[in-house]
């Protein structure tokens, strides 16, 4: 989910890129990514279901990402409340995160949605 209306609809390989550090910027303009506190269950499922990792793999990933200066690694929330989620993506234009579908608001940008 995004505030930024510019960003368009992503492929599924665009998420993976995105969250694996591949992929930094749509249509020009530099992503944020946010992510869920370590240790929250909707952060493992959405590794798993989207990229095929558990949280220790992709800690590693963004450990060589960030390691190489190749991308800098989500910014992690100290909660998973939606609207902590929310309000993040608020003071971030370019903002992306990811939350259950029921806490989307009519103003935001869904940019990909996974099958249940």
């Amino acid at each position: 989910m995004s505030f930024n209306h510019d960003f368009p609809t992503l492929r599924t390989s665009q998420v993976k890129m995105l969250y694996r550090g591949r992929l930094t910027s749509i249509n020009g303009e530099r992503a944020k990514l946010v992510d869920l506190p370590s240790g929250s269950d909707q952060r493992e499922e959405f590794y798993k279901k989207i990229l095929g990792k558990n949280p220790s793999q992709m800690n590693a990933i963004w450990a060589r990402q960030s390691f190489s200066g190749k991308a800098t690694a989500p910014f992690e929330l100290g909660s998973e409340n939606p609207s902590d989620i929310i309000q993040w993506l608020n003071k971030h234009k370019n903002g992306i995160a990811y939350l259950p579908i029921n806490n989307v608001t009519i103003d935001m940008n869904i940019l990909y949605k996974t099958d249940n």
